[in-house]
């Protein structure tokens, strides 16, 4: 049910961006369609870098922010702003949206509600803790603040910035947590048939 609704939020906004106001929206519901959806929901869980006992996984989206500079430009920007985490929504790169708002968060207390109002509503859509968790373990490693490249391998420098934002990606899933048990709790207290 889940899936399905981020499905039609994804294409929602895709559309809407794209379309008229007097457009009738249509959904592309064919099998490649849901597929692509379903790959590109799946992703949103995807750790970039992952442990396996012995062993250790890099995946092609970490692979990418290593190699191609203009794209890691893009996704660490010198300064996070709102609009581009807006923009990177539009283009419904959402773990990319979600890194910024992560640093939005720590580096603005100015904007921290707005990102906590961000996170509950998609949370509503997807299990934003789970994602979260994700997007840490995607963009945090090869943040140019963190890690840099030396002869072609990764030399992790700051690895108290690593630690500073895990805290900070912890702190806004326990909100998560927190928000979820509140919305629960006044969901059984307004719900005269328990």
């Amino acid at each position: 049910m889940k899936k399905l609704a981020v499905y039609t939020l994804a294409m929602t906004i895709s559309m809407a961006c794209f379309s008229q106001a007097n457009t009738v929206l249509k959904i592309d519901t064919t099998q490649a369609s849901v597929q692509y959806w379903s790959k590109w929901t799946n992703n949103l869980y995807d750790m970039g870098v992952e442990t396996n006992k012995d062993s250790f996984f890099v995946k092609k989206e970490v692979l990418k922010l290593m190699t191609d500079s203009a794209y890691r430009k893009a996704v660490y920007p010198a300064r996070y702003e709102c609009a581009g985490a807006v923009s990177l929504m539009k283009q419904l790169d959402l773990k990319a949206a979600f890194w910024h708002l992560i640093n939005l968060y720590q580096d603005d207390k100015a904007n921290r509600n707005l990102v906590m109002g961000t996170f509950a509503l998609y949370d509503s859509l997807i299990d934003m803790d789970k994602v979260l968790l994700s997007t840490y373990y995607t963009y945090a490693l090869p943040d140019p603040r963190v890690c840099r490249i030396v002869n072609g391998k990764p030399d992790i420098y700051r690895p108290d910035i690593l630690e500073k934002e895990l805290a900070t990606t912890k702190e806004i899933a326990g909100y998560i947590w927190a928000y979820r048990k509140q919305k629960a709790a006044a969901k059984t207290e307004n719900d005269p048939g328990r």
